[in-house]
């Protein structure tokens, strides 16, 4: 259930970094988004992951009880 309150986060940050950064939400549950996960090395859901401009994991945030809204929002600051 927590996948599911942080939708409203995640959506928000989409709206706020519009056109400064891209914010997805993956459905770990998809194909796609398995893929994604093994790739990235996501097995705990929720996870976040940040990555740079030129496709570099810069920060990941795991399995939080919380969503990292502040830390979040910060990374996506720094581009």
């Amino acid at each position: 259930m927590i996948c599911l309150a942080a939708r409203p986060v995640v959506d928000g940050l989409r709206r706020e970094f519009a056109g400064r950064a891209l914010v997805l939400r993956v459905n770990y549950q998809t194909g796609v988004g398995h893929t994604l996960g093994r790739r990235y090395g996501v097995d705990v859901v929720p996870s976040f992951v940040v990555f740079d401009a030129s496709g570099r994991v810069v920060a990941r945030h795991v399995g939080t009880a919380r969503v990292p809204t502040a830390a979040l929002r910060r990374e996506l600051e720094r581009g």
